[in-house]
């Protein structure tokens, strides 16, 4: 099949969703379909990209945009969706025009809009992905607006259950509605040996607490900046990431983490700590965490009590004094961590190999 995938984020951007897609892009072609990627050039960061790429079977083109308003649009719909529309829906009619792809597959509502539009004009099968739980509101433009789009898709594929729900609640055809499975590159993101990771770091014989993620609100980074002040001595929080909290967490910030590095972060830490204090759609850096042996402590918020349990980490309700509990807890039941530390490469095994990309692919043929 020759596919068509858009979004407004793709890498080097740094994200989940933008892992999510370069590992289902290369999946795609190693199962030999031919696929264009269009996305815009880093809205969020300073990340030096080309415009155009050309692989055998994958096409990249990077709309280049204004940077640096992500952030400002990021709570705000309707403003974020005019912000991020126009380039990707005029770009994407010419690709379609002279590229003929099979199916379009959006990721998000600002692709998924312009997947619908061109899709419905070209006759061309369109597929959604949601990677966000979105909240809906129940009525208003914007509420309508949503419902045609997704009423009008040809198949949407959503990332948890609670997305499943409120998706359901919009679209008429439930047949239409699946879920998919992410997973996690096993080759790229494995366990180091601890010790060695932490002596490369830097970071000695520490008990390391490590944040991998956007600096924003959302994320838990002020309950978690409050937690940091309540631990014992011989913790330390490392923070690694982007995003306009960046001057608020220095005092523990190790900067921006390339994908090929990450693993020896996750290696060297001895826990992983996902505070969101927001419905995540899935939360990719768990799965990261999880395939290097490290255990996890996540909010339990939107769909991050469906990817973990109790084998592998501990959901807390977020609180700064929560945070320094199950910090502490592990921290003074060094048995207890190690036993988790044996069961997470092979929970990631179990449920997120690379075989959860046929969910994907069957929904560009069929109703899965």
């Amino acid at each position: 099949m020759k596919i068509l995938q858009i979004s407004p984020h793709f890498s080097p951007n740094i994200g989940g969703v933008e892992t999510h897609i370069n590992d289902l892009v290369l999946g795609l072609v190693d199962k030999k379909h031919k696929v264009f990627v269009l996305a815009y050039k880093a809205l969020q960061t300073k990340i030096a990209s080309s415009v155009l790429e050309r692989h055998k079977r994958l096409k990249i083109l990077r709309i280049p945009w204004l940077p640096g308003l992500f952030y400002t649009f990021v709570d705000k719909p309707i403003l974020e969706f005019l912000y991020l529309f126009p380039g990707i829906f005029v770009v994407s009619s010419l690709i379609i025009l002279f590229d003929r792809p099979d199916v379009i597959h959006a990721h998000g509502l600002v692709a998924g809009t312009t997947a619908v539009i061109w899709g419905k004009i070209f006759g061309i099968r369109t597929v959604i992905s949601t990677h966000n739980i979105y909240n809906f509101p129940k009525s208003g433009f914007y509420s309508k607006f949503i419902n045609w789009v997704l009423n009008k898709t040809d198949h949407i594929l959503c990332l948890s259950h609670q997305s499943m729900g409120e998706i359901k609640k919009i679209v008429k055809d439930k047949n239409k509605i699946s879920i998919f499975v992410s997973w996690v590159n096993l080759k790229k993101f494995k366990p180091l040996d601890k010790g060695e990771s932490k002596k490369k770091l830097g970071w000695g014989k520490q008990f390391i607490v490590l944040f991998v993620g956007r600096l924003v609100p959302e994320k838990g980074i002020s309950e978690l900046l409050s937690a940091a002040k309540l631990l014992s001595k011989g913790i330390k929080l490392k923070i690694a990431g982007s995003g306009p909290l960046e001057s608020k967490v220095q005092k523990y910030y190790i900067g921006k983490i390339s994908q090929d590095d990450l693993s020896i972060y996750y290696s060297g830490a001895d826990i992983v700590i996902v505070p969101s204090t927001h419905d995540e759609g899935f939360g990719r850096v768990i799965l990261e965490a999880l395939a290097c042996g490290t255990p996890i402590i996540a909010s339990n918020r939107g769909a991050i009590p469906g990817v973990i349990d109790e084998t592998v980490g501990k959901l807390i309700d977020v609180t700064p004094i929560n945070i320094k509990r199950a910090i502490e807890y592990f921290y003074n039941k060094p048995d207890k961590l190690k036993e988790l530390s044996k069961n997470t490469r092979k929970f990631v095994i179990k449920r997120y190999g690379d075989k959860n990309i046929e969910a994907i692919i069957s929904s560009y043929t069929s109703r899965v």
